[in-house]
């Protein structure tokens, strides 16, 4: 899925008031498709995959954000069960977003980062007039670290909040509810509920629900791309001055770049992820559990 973040990235970061014509017409790209078609031509099936290897080191916060979730998950239910604030029924979505966001706050601190070096990568095409070769992993940290310091890696970090904390939110919290609208669905249809159908419910629900937090947050992703790439320019300090810039100087739709490889992407990791997190979940458990939210 590398390729589809790299086209989301290069996407995001084309300026719509730059002209294209002769040269430029190489990374000037009109879509998703085109954006493909160029890096391959141009760059190689490798420039696809520019800013991979550090990416990788985003694993690390794969376990921190999973552990997270589920120790937010078994809290949130002790303190409605003591506050007797919600029905269960009506806290497993919201105990699902309060817990997804608190997750991602935490693996930030490893993913913002990775992020900040990863990007600088994606945008590098080696097809502009006077543009440096690219670097590896270790010249573009010392180069951060020359210039900004330890706080340069986590340049955007503010932003990086702004988008992960409440996409996370409201893709777990969207996943409860799509999952026990669909299997009312099911119910109302008189289907009986077995395994397969189980499996196909909860396939669907993380779909939909990478969909509604893809779509979402993504003028915020935009906003974070540019600061992390960019860095600070005088009109654009902060998440809020780069949506309004990106809003008056490129219109309302550059707030929207990149959402097309960003739903590719996520459709099938949101599968992915949610297909193994329930399996693991059934497989670890000692008894059956006396509802699916649990």
């Amino acid at each position: 899925l590398h390729p589809f973040s790299l086209v989301k990235t290069r996407l995001q970061m084309q300026k719509n008031h730059i002209p294209g014509g002769g040269e430029l017409d190489k990374i000037r790209y009109r879509g998703t498709l085109d954006a493909f078609r160029k890096i391959s031509k141009y760059e190689g099936i490798r420039g696809l995959y520019k800013g991979f290897g550090v990416s990788t080191i985003g694993i690390l916060s794969g376990q921190l954000y999973i552990t997270t979730y589920e120790l937010g998950r078994m809290r949130f239910k002790e303190l409605n069960e003591r506050f007797k604030i919600l029905s269960p029924d009506q806290m497993n979505p919201v105990r699902n977003a309060l817990a997804g966001g608190c997750a991602s706050l935490c693996s930030q601190t490893i993913v913002v980062p990775v992020d900040v070096v990863s990007q600088k990568q994606m945008v590098h095409t080696g097809l502009r007039k006077g543009e440096q070769q690219m670097r590896g992993l270790a010249a573009i940290g010392r180069q951060i670290l020359a210039e900004d310091g330890v706080r340069g890696f986590y340049k955007g970090f503010g932003a990086s909040l702004s988008v992960y904390a409440p996409s996370s939110a409201i893709w777990w919290g969207s996943y409860g509810y799509f999952r026990e609208a669909l299997h009312a669905l099911e119910g109302m249809a008189g289907r009986k509920r077995t395994n397969a159908s189980g499996r196909l419910v909860e396939a669907t629900a993380g779909a939909s629900a990478g969909i509604v937090a893809t779509v979402v947050t993504n003028p915020m992703d935009v906003a974070r791309t540019r600061l992390q790439v960019d860095g600070l320019a005088k009109n654009r300090t902060n998440l809020r001055s780069t949506l309004r810039y990106l809003w008056v100087h490129e219109g309302p739709l550059s707030l929207m770049k990149g959402v097309q490889p960003r739903i590719m992407a996520t459709v099938p990791s949101s599968v992915l992820i949610i297909t193994v997190y329930e399996l693991v979940k059934r497989l670890s458990r000692k008894t059956p559990p006396k509802d699916e939210s649990q």
